[in-house]
């Protein structure tokens, strides 16, 4: 759908919703934050047949089948995370539904569960039994353990394959996920790498990177990301790394950014520590997405959910503001899939989370275990996702 349909649909939406005498749901009292337009004030959103139907000061009660109220709490937009693991069932995957509903996550990105032959699974046993939306980035690895293979032919064998299992499913698989770093594919990270771009470039898909141990280092793999692509876990503190240090952000980096790369935070097990998150900010340098990375080996701790990691950018510094343009339409940006995704625009998905800040004293852990006292923390509410109050 192009703008000016999508636009024609919000006012015909607008419009359906203004005669109805009853909305689904009406959410009222709260303050309302759309980064997307900058809006920050109070009033009320209704939802009908699963999208907004209408944002205003004052909605009466009356019209709505259900009522939540969200006094001394922020209505916004459905979080969008750019990095998960939720191929449930395999691997280390967390079911979605289950932690979407008390996290305000309406969208997940899986990055990188799954590969090319398995993409046909994870839509039919995850995205199409979840509630939630997924989408996904095909994961780049030699799955083969036959020794006498090279892998490097091995991966590039497949590029066929992947290209068209890419080409037939666009509509949920983003683009390809690769684990550059000595830790994760050895030796052979830099010629994935340079794999990973041709497929990339060739099916005009993004590339996710995930950054850990060099070699190589940075210097190695910035220069192959182009715009639109994803640099995750860019506060880790491993050898391929964004500041330097003295302080600085690595030129490289810079350069990257400039070319329109995207950096997210991946809080993930081990790739989230809170000296280089301050050392970065401090550098001016600010995720353009903030993610979990969140499965089964750190959904009890240190990532527990996304309104966690919110807080732990909160208590560095940043913004309830900032850190929900980056958790909303920064996010949905990058998905690029839904029209009005991350947004409370008329006519968008009905997917929302009513939000609140608490004040008291909350440990927060970072990937190495270094343990601070905040006093603040972001909670969820309620979750709303396609128009539904999630059970």
């Amino acid at each position: 759908m192009n703008r000016r349909s999508f636009l024609g649909a919000s006012l015909a939406s607008a419009a359906v919703a203004g005669a109805q005498t009853r909305y689904d749901i009406v959410i009222k009292n709260g303050e309302i934050r759309d980064p997307a337009k900058d809006v920050r004030r109070r009033g009320d959103v209704a939802v009908l047949d699963g999208r907004i139907a209408a944002v205003e000061a004052d909605i009466p009660a009356a019209r709505a089948a259900s009522v939540i109220d969200a006094k001394g709490s922020y209505i916004t937009p459905g979080l969008v995370d750019l990095h998960t693991h939720c191929f449930w069932g395999a691997s280390f995957g967390v079911e979605p539904d289950p932690i979407a509903k008390r996290s305000g996550v309406t969208t997940w990105v899986d990055a990188g569960t799954f590969a090319h032959d398995q993409i046909e699974g994870f839509r039919k046993f995850v995205i199409d039994r979840s509630q939630v939306r997924i989408f996904g980035f095909v994961y780049l690895y030699p799955n083969s353990r036959n020794p006498d293979l090279d892998p490097v032919k091995y991966v590039r064998g497949l590029m066929r394959a992947t290209g068209r299992m890419i080409e037939a499913n666009k509509d949920v698989v983003l683009g390809i996920k690769l684990q550059v770093g000595s830790n994760m594919n050895g030796r052979y990270s830099p010629e994935f790498l340079k794999i990973a771009r041709e497929w990339c470039d060739a099916f005009r898909v993004q590339l996710m990177a995930h950054i850990s141990f060099s070699p190589p280092e940075t210097d190695e793999v910035m220069p192959l990301m182009r715009s639109g692509d994803v640099v995750t876990h860019c506060y880790n503190t491993h050898g391929i790394g964004i500041v330097e240090k003295s302080g600085e952000i690595k030129a490289s980096v810079l350069d990257a950014r400039k070319r329109g790369v995207k950096f997210d935070t991946g809080h993930g097990l081990g790739s989230f520590n809170f000296e280089i998150a301050r050392k970065a900010m401090a550098a001016g340098f600010l995720p353009d997405t903030i993610s979990t990375d969140i499965y089964n080996l750190n959904v009890k701790g240190p990532v527990f959910d996304m309104p966690t990691t919110m807080s732990k950018m909160l208590h560095l510094g940043m913004s309830f503001e900032d850190i929900l343009l980056r958790t909303t339409v920064n996010a949905a940006r990058i998905v690029n899939r839904v029209p009005g995704l991350g947004t409370l625009d008329v006519g968008a998905p009905a997917d929302l989370a009513v939000l609140a800040i608490e004040e008291g004293k909350f440990p927060l852990t970072d990937s190495q275990r270094n343990t601070v006292t905040a006093d603040k923390r972001i909670v969820c509410r309620e979750t709303i996702c396609r128009g539904k109050r999630m059970a």
